[in-house]
């Protein structure tokens, strides 16, 4: 009986753990696309205000709202998404953070320019639906990219 009890435990045990681990990174995942839609809103808003508001130029305005918007997504991301290694880091860790972010994001940026365009222009797609499908990758590359390079779990 004792067999039989070590055997069911080692199983459950190796089962749950993955099934854990997934539950988990789709939590992650899920408040990521959160915080990245937020973004949008605090992207265009901020926009309209620069540049209806402030009458800044248009590069100005969308530059400045696009950082506005990273740094809400990285405030965000390591309050509520990461929130759990956020708190393990140390303090001082949190300017090499955004700064990775940011890079992360602006390699993001390129990559769904240069996926829309292949797209669009060397496969025909349409071209809302390849702005869809470069949002996609990219979300998966940006959210990828930060949990192993900016929240990776600290093992005691």
């Amino acid at each position: 009986m004792k067999q039989y009890m070590n055997y069911f435990n080692t199983v459950v045990v190796n089962y749950k753990a993955p099934l854990s681990t997934y539950s988990v990174l789709f939590s992650r995942f899920t408040r990521f696309a959160v915080v990245g839609f937020s973004g949008v809103f605090v992207d265009l808003g901020t926009f309209y205000f620069l540049h209806s508001s402030l009458c800044l130029t248009l590069t100005m305005s969308a530059m400045l709202s696009t950082e506005i918007a990273i740094i809400n997504n990285f405030i965000w991301n390591d309050l509520w998404t990461f929130n759990d290694v956020s708190y393990q880091l140390k303090n001082n860790q949190k300017l090499q953070r955004f700064i990775k972010f940011n890079l992360i994001c602006l390699v993001g940026l390129v990559l769904n320019s240069l996926i829309v365009s292949l797209l669009f222009y060397k496969f025909q797609v349409n071209e809302y639906i390849a702005k869809l499908m470069a949002i996609a990758c990219v979300t998966l590359w940006n959210f990828w990219l930060n949990l192993k390079i900016n929240w990776q779990q600290v093992r005691e």
